[in-house]
């Protein structure tokens, strides 16, 4: 790998929270293009979002604009600027050839990326190896809601090797060594299993430990029944051994508890667990490796390529002479934005540009480095960065802080500057104020008291109760203060789960908020759409049928199950039921003979329209906000139809109503299970830290302090084997995952001590806290006027809020002193979670008037299915010759193909011979060759053109004639008239038929064709043709019968 280079032509700019980052970057881009001649062809800046990238092109264009650079402002779109997804694909399109690539790049989505994962990880593994991983999984621990959950390890392994840039080879050797490693912290297998002497003791114990009565002594020996039958079990999970080892008995009975903890301490060096953790530790990184080469595979094999394959294809693209020479000659100015949040691929693609630009802007700020879990690496980040800055490359800071009042900017400047005194310099973390002080506590510690979710219900009351009392924030977009509305309100928490239940207390509290709650798909309104959506598909689904009963009449079980059973006495169609008196059930068979012909998107927009799905749901209530949140569900569920034909299209399958449904019982992502917002503009935001970086409110609350967070030991990790090289930042990365095979347990359990108190144990401890401190200031940074802070009485050792390392971050009355001898007006609430429910808002259900529904017929008529007409009567008869003979075969197909023979002699009449040749060919192109014999054709042929020529003198015949006429209804017919014959007397309506009628039915299946020819009629003589009579011809008995039709007396119904 060829070496970067020097860096005394990079910058890195660092910008603390609400520093004018966004607005530095534009005076940046603007320098570049109006001061120092870049051309707008030689940018390439990357943003973290699309948003983000948006934002800076506009900006930057309006800014041109204002300035009457017209020209310049025009060329920006030829500049390379978006995400570094969107970077990339464009750089892997130019150079896909130097790549062995095609141009065309078919980038799967994130749900197509697990799909092909669990496909390639089934198909590496065979039965037997599943079942060894799982033993080991169940006997370790490594289990989830019970199941073996070792193929999430699996998973966990190959992003985190493809992060990296390590191949199947490479993780193979690592397993080994972690293997290896992992029994360090173990003492030496011993020779000998103790498995025999621990259940004997165990059966000793509990025959012989005296009954004190005592509840602990019961308690032991209900432990001591536990582990007995599975203590010599092969797969008896070694929790039970560290159970009995660390388990405490009352003195009573210590001498038999310490009789068990002798031989049960000894799991640590049991050959079968170091078997188990040997095997299990290799066996996940051996399964990774396969899993990672078979996963590559099956996207090659398809044309498909992900996001960690793009910045993969142009590091290995930046590697090419051809490729560095030409962005050299082009690339003038790099522009990174968030550079902290960048993995490790994407950091080594970084320096490789930089090296090939002719200058570099690397912007961001440390103490916002929050995406780990999204598998950037901030330790990686930082070295980087201290690479840089103590070789050639320069730095500057944006000291000032254009967001937050000067009391708020005081209090972080200390709270961080102390918090953050081992990880940054004071200088990086401490900005001045540039805004005017207001008159309103900056501070504010709501304590409560109780769980989650009564403290939930404590914010929400204590929300509603700010905004009520009406005092003053600054408007952000006119800088003059004004009341608190809602909508100036942040609320922000840990976990998506606290998230959705402070959402749901503040719906509960009638407190207008911005936040998708999960359970779509749950919602009774999407549960009755989906329930007459398979009684659509599936008339036998009578569960939906009684689905649908329970929830759109709101009955009771006994009453419909009343009715059913009531029903299947009777002797009915078991299917049948609600067909004839529930109006959404029968409506719903009324809609099946359309069903198969419609889309997925189409189905479902029917069923709720039609199947009057959407008045059932309004009325239910039980206010205007929650009925409004009905109907957008059930709009996502018309969305997620949208969904689904893209998602079945993209896979090339049909996209059919019971693909829908199974799609629905099996989402593949999260995201689509998630309630649509339905509210206002002014409504309280309600989401989490990580959600919240980059934005900020007038008020913030902050939650959650209490919070333990997961060490990071236990998880699937880097470890850096030796000092990192800026010239090979991805080089000595070395992935390490010790399975947890502890639990929450702490006593008897030695060696987790050992691995938690060991150089990557407290390296870890102090990453998670670094983070979490990281995370506070992102949060508590988004707040312009007013910081508040949700506080228990008493915080635990591990909470979170104990990262700070402070005693002065919580107020404690009306004025909070700071170690600077500052001092900022702040306030304290201890908050009660009220009794009463909140009134009920009144509620009217309103919907459109239902509307009767009509029937239309058809827009376009064919005459063949119009009705006799009235008045019509049978005029004269004529008799052409004999019958002919037909030798079975379909009637319609004799039919076409005697019509094709017929129309081709009146066109084109021929000898004999060469007559019957030709039809022979057409009867046979019509597969009744069998059928009817070709000379007979030309036979019936023959004499219908002699009937014409003698005995009606047509001077003119047409066949086959299209006709096209508007009725006065609004229908049109069209169709073919069989025959037009031109007479002295008018024009000759005859039409063909094949029915082998004998002659003394002729007129009575003569007259069944009235309609027909009544139509055909009408068209004529609209179109100024007279009539001068209408035939039936019934072409293989031999007769011409004439209809004879009353243009007054009558009237055909197409």
């Amino acid at each position: 790998m060829s070496s970067p280079g020097p860096f005394d032509h990079v910058t890195f700019i660092s910008a603390g929270a609400g520093s004018g980052k966004t607005y530095r970057l534009i005076e940046e881009l603007e320098r570049a293009l109006v001061h120092d001649g870049v051309s707008p062809a030689g940018i390439v800046a990357t943003t973290f979002t699309v948003k983000a990238a948006t934002e800076l092109k506009e900006r930057v264009r309006d800014r041109l604009l204002a300035g009457d650079r017209l020209e310049l402002a025009e060329r920006t779109a030829e500049s390379l600027i978006g995400t570094v997804h969107s970077v990339c694909e464009r750089l892997l399109k130019r150079f896909a050839f130097e790549l062995g690539l095609s141009p065309q790049l078919n980038v799967m989505s994130i749900d197509d990326g697990a799909r092909f994962f669990n496909q390639a990880l089934d198909q590496v593994l065979p039965i037997d190896r599943v079942r060894e991983m799982n033993a080991y999984s169940q006997r370790l621990g490594i289990v989830n809601r019970g199941m073996p959950d070792w193929w999430r390890v699996v998973k966990d392994i190959v992003d985190k090797a493809r992060e990296n840039n390590i191949d199947g080879a490479g993780l193979k050797a690592m397993g080994k060594r972690n293997a290896t490693g992992l029994l360090t912290f173990f003492p030496q297998a011993a020779s000998s299993d103790p498995t025999a002497e621990l259940a004997r003791r165990i059966e000793e114990t509990a025959a012989n430990m005296p009954a004190t009565g005592h509840a602990g002594t019961e308690k032991y020996r209900a432990i001591l029944e536990e582990a007995k039958p599975l203590i010599e079990r092969a797969d008896c999970p070694w929790r039970v051994w560290m159970r009995l080892a660390g388990e405490r008995g009352i003195k009573a009975v210590a001498e038999h508890v310490g009789h068990i903890q002798e031989v049960a301490t000894l799991y640590e060096c049991h050959p079968a667990l170091h078997r188990d953790l040997d095997q299990f530790a290799r066996g996940a990184f051996d399964i990774a490796a396969d899993c990672l080469a078979r996963f590559q595979h099956l996207k090659r094999e398809r044309g498909l390529i992900d996001f960690n394959d793009m910045e993969q294809f142009v590091l290995e693209a930046l590697d090419l002479e051809v490729v560095r020479e030409r962005l050299a000659e082009e690339i003038e100015l790099l522009l990174v934005d968030e550079f902290q949040d960048t993995n490790p691929m994407q950091l080594a693609l970084f320096l490789k540009l930089a090296a090939l630009a002719d200058r570099a802007i690397f912007v961001g700020d440390v103490k916002q480095a929050i995406y780990e879990f999204r598998g950037c690496d901030p330790t990686l980040v930082f070295d980087t960065l201290d690479s840089l800055t103590a070789g050639d490359a320069k730095t500057d800071n944006l000291d000032s802080s254009w967001r937050s009042r000067p009391a708020l900017v005081g209090y972080i400047n200390e709270l961080f500057a102390t918090a953050f005194k081992t990880d940054i310099q004071r200088d990086l973390v401490v900005l001045q104020p540039q805004r005017d002080e207001i008159e309103l506590p900056a501070v504010t510690a709501w304590l409560v008291n109780g769980n989650k979710s009564a403290s939930a219900l404590a914010i929400a009351e204590s929300v509603a109760r700010l905004v009520a009392l009406g005092e003053s924030v600054c408007d952000p977009d006119t800088g003059n203060e004004r009341p608190i509305s809602y909508g100036d309100v942040a609320v922000l928490a840990r976990t998506n789960d606290h998230v959705e239940q402070i959402a749901r207390a503040l719906r509960e509290r009638q407190v207008p908020m911005k936040m998708t709650l999960q359970g779509l798909l749950k919602t009774p309104e999407v549960c009755l759409a989906k329930s007459c959506l398979r009684r659509l598909a599936d008339r036998a689904d009578t569960l939906a049928s009684a689905e649908i009963m329970a929830l759109a009449d709101c009955a009771e079980p006994e009453e419909w199950l009343t009715h059913r059973l009531d029903w299947l006495a009777d002797g009915n169609d078991s299917m049948a039921w609600g067909e004839d008196d529930h109006p959404i059930i029968r409506r719903l068979f009324e809609m099946r003979g359309e069903s198969a012909l419609r889309s997925p998107v189409e189905t479902v927009a029917r069923v709720l329209n039609e199947a009057d799905i959407r008045r059932v749901v309004a009325a239910w209530g039980p206010d205007e906000l929650r009925a409004a949140q009905r109907q957008r569900n059930l709009d996502a569920l018309l969305d997620l139809a949208v969904e689904y034909e893209k998602h079945a299209a993209s896979h090339r399958e049909p996209g059919t109503l019971t693909g829908f449904l199974f799609w629905l019982e099996h989402p593949s992502s999260p995201d689509l299970d998630l309630q649509p917002v339905v509210t206002t503009g002014d409504a309280v935001h309600v989401l989490t830290y990580h959600r919240a970086k980059g934005l900020e409110w007038p008020v913030v609350v902050c939650t959650d302090f209490d919070y333990q967070e997961r060490l990071r030991t236990w998880d699937v990790r880097v470890e850096l084997t030796a000092d990192f090289d800026i010239d090979k930042p991805l080089a000595n990365r070395e992935l390490r995952y010790w399975p947890n095979i502890f639990g929450p347990r702490t006593r008897g359990v030695p060696a987790r001590q050992a691995i938690e108190d060991s150089d990557e144990g407290v390296r870890c401890r102090e990453k998670t806290w670094a983070e979490l401190r990281r995370l506070a200031y992102v949060g508590m940074t988004r707040a312009r006027d007013r910081l508040v802070l949700v506080m228990p009485p008493r915080l635990r050792d591990d909470a979170w809020f104990q990262s700070f390392a402070t005693d002065f971050a919580i107020p404690s009355g009306d004025i909070l002193e700071l170690p600077n001898g500052e001092s900022l007006p702040s306030s304290v609430e201890a908050i009660e979670v009220g009794t009463s429910e909140p009134e009920p808002l009144p509620y009217s259900p309103r919907w459109f008037e239902r509307r009767e529904r009509n029937e239309y017929p058809p827009k376009a008529v064919q005459p063949s299915a119009a009705a006799p007409v009235g008045g019509a009567s049978v005029g004269g008869i004529v008799e052409l010759g004999e019958r002919v003979a037909l030798h079975g075969g379909d009637m319609t197909d004799v039919g076409t193909g005697l019509h094709a023979v017929i129309a081709a002699e009146l066109v084109n009449p021929l000898s004999a011979s060469r007559a019957v040749k030709r039809a022979e060919a057409i009867l046979e192109g019509h597969g009744v060759a069998a059928h009817l014999e070709a000379k007979d054709a030309v036979a019936i042929a023959h004499r219908f053109a002699r009937s014409l020529k003698r005995r009606f003198r047509a001077s003119n015949v047409e066949v086959e004639v299209p006709i096209e006429h508007d009725l006065d209804d609004g229908r049109v017919v069209r169709g073919f008239v069989d025959v037009l014959a031109e007479t002295a007397q008018g024009w000759l309506v005859i039409d063909h038929k094949s029915s082998p009628l004998p002659a003394s039915k002729w007129p009575e299946g003569a007259l069944k064709y009235s309609g027909q020819l009544s139509t055909y009629r009408a068209a004529l003589t609209a179109a100024g043709r007279e009539v001068a009579g209408c035939f039936v011809h019934f072409a293989v008995t031999g007769g011409l019968v004439e209809v004879q039709i009353n243009p007054n007396g009558g009237s055909s119904k197409p």
